[in-house]
């Protein structure tokens, strides 16, 4: 059991050692001065007493030069007579300097005038130069586009002799199988034509036949009444001169049915070559009409 709870037990963790800090007490600040407010009184008298110093100032220094003055006397007469002998080579000197002055004066004007008229002239010069220099840009970007142009002028010229050339070959050939569609189609509308023109003839021909021998039969078989009834009525009462009569009226009446018949067959020639006429002109205009679209 002892053994058991000393496994149990938890071992508690150790503590960091603590250890003593000294505390560092700032340093103490020295007093702040006091100024003390002198009296009014006090202000006064020292206020006089600095008036009266530099009043003795003054005076001692007065009195300095004043001294100095006599003690040099002679000399500032000798410096008042060579100063008065120097008088007119002064002037003479004077008046060379104000020459001098006018003389640079005026060659500095003109330097001012020759810088000013330079300035101008190198301004005007180089306008006329911006100025040149901007039409010969001009002129080279000119002749540059004019050289592009012509170049492209002188492709699009060879392109259209090229293009000329191949639809001048393409018409040739255009033309030519023109004419050989107007030769077949030429050839195709005679045969046609022909085609329809017997056949149109033969339609004529077999319907004006079957009329006129409709019309034959019609009329034969109107014309044997007729006969059979003057027959009988002449055979009641005929004599000879009479059947000589009959016999050439059935002559007469056998041979005029083969003249009608001629006469009609013209008369239909006539009618057809009509129909014929307008059949081929109306052919012809569809095929006019047909070719032109």
């Amino acid at each position: 059991m002892a053994l058991l709870e000393k496994k149990n037990k938890v071992k508690e963790p150790k503590k960091p050692l603590r250890l003593l800090e000294k505390v560092e007490k700032p340093v103490p600040r020295p007093p702040t001065p006091v100024l003390e407010k002198p009296s009014i009184e006090e202000e006064e008298r020292e206020l006089a007493v600095i008036y009266l110093q530099k009043l003795l100032r003054g005076r001692a220094i007065q009195n300095m030069m004043f001294e100095g003055k006599e003690k040099r006397l002679e000399l500032i007469q000798e410096l008042h007579t060579t100063h008065a002998l120097q008088e007119d080579r002064q002037l003479l000197l004077k008046a060379e300097e104000q020459m001098t002055l006018v003389l640079r004066q005026q060659h500095d004007l003109q330097m001012h005038k020759l810088s000013s008229v330079e300035k101008h002239l190198a301004r005007e010069e180089g306008r006329v130069l911006a100025n040149m220099f901007d039409f010969l840009s001009k002129e080279l970007v000119r002749l540059q586009e004019e050289r592009k142009i012509h170049a492209f002028v002188m492709l699009a010229e060879r392109q259209r002799r090229m293009r000329e050339a191949e639809e001048s070959g393409r018409r040739q050939v255009e033309e030519r199988r023109r004419k050989e569609e107007d030769e077949i189609f030429k050839q195709v509308v005679k045969m046609q034509q022909s085609t329809i023109d017997s056949y149109l003839e033969d339609v004529i021909l077999s319907s004006v036949e079957n009329t006129a021998e409709e019309q034959a039969r019609e009329e034969i078989q109107r014309m044997a009444v007729e006969i059979n009834d003057i027959a009988y009525e002449m055979e009641s009462r005929r004599t000879r001169l009479q059947s000589e009569e009959i016999v050439a009226e059935l002559v007469y009446s056998f041979l005029i049915p083969e003249a009608e018949k001629m006469s009609m067959r013209e008369k239909v020639r006539q009618s057809q070559r009509k129909h014929i006429y307008a059949a081929h002109h109306i052919i012809h205009g569809g095929t006019e009409r047909s070719h032109a679209n």
